[in-house]
């Protein structure tokens, strides 16, 4: 094995033991490379050879003791991420629905409880499911992004909160949706003729994807703080 392969074989291993966002991992990897080359060439003899980077990699430890201290960076940075995305992608659903809700011909109301005259049954409940969902992910993805930002300048960064909040937040914005597609296709079951088909449509998508993604996304916060266990 060339010190090319070693130094490949050794980042593989490193990499396969390093949860989190994949720009951020290979930033880390790239990282861990240009020192690997670096203590490759400062062991005799001189360049690439198998006998030096045998050395260099004995110098840099266990691969997975290197994965084990890069995880809480990791952590907060997929953490951030997702909070990031769930602030960033809210205010677009929901305009989405209002859209679609104002497209239709329900007569809803543009204020609390925000029922209609043939509202699905299921509506009284659905709504004050949605609105609890929504207010846990924006405090929570909130939370998120302020202790993953500046503050850590200031107070110590605590990972596993981090990710804990995150997660919560992705459940928390995947119950929104559930709970909104839920109530359009109980309408669509009871009054088909009453709903704007397109701005619905495009509603439904947004929240089904968004739903996917933000129930994935919070699996993998969960996955990082396990990891830092």
């Amino acid at each position: 094995m060339t010190g090319g392969q070693l130094i490949d074989a050794y980042l593989g291993a490193v990499a396969a033991a390093l949860p989190g966002p994949a720009r951020a991992r290979n930033d880390i990897l790239a990282e861990l490379r240009s020192g690997l080359l670096d203590a490759t060439g400062a062991h005799p003899p001189a360049g690439p050879s198998a006998s030096a980077a045998e050395a260099a990699v004995r110098e840099f430890g266990d691969p997975r003791q290197v994965a084990a201290a890069f995880r809480a960076e990791l952590a907060l940075c997929q953490a951030r991420r997702v909070a990031l995305t769930l602030v960033l992608t809210g205010p677009l659903i929901g305009l989405l629905w209002a859209a679609a809700a104002l497209a239709s011909h329900i007569g809803i109301r543009l204020a609390p409880p925000w029922h209609w005259a043939g509202a699905p049954a299921a509506a009284p409940a659905a709504f004050p499911l949605a609105a609890a969902a929504v207010v846990i992910t924006v405090w929570t993805a909130m939370f998120t992004v302020a202790a993953t930002g500046r503050l850590t300048r200031w107070i110590p960064a605590r990972p596993r909160l981090a990710a804990t909040t995150a997660a919560t937040a992705g459940f928390g914005a995947a119950a929104a949706d559930l709970v909104m597609v839920a109530l359009l296709a109980s309408q669509a079951l009871t009054a088909p003729g009453t709903l704007a088909l397109l701005p619905a449509a495009v509603a439904a998508a947004a929240s089904l994807t968004r739903f996917t993604l933000a129930r994935r996304a919070a699996c993998r916060c969960l996955a990082a703080r396990a990891a830092l266990a």
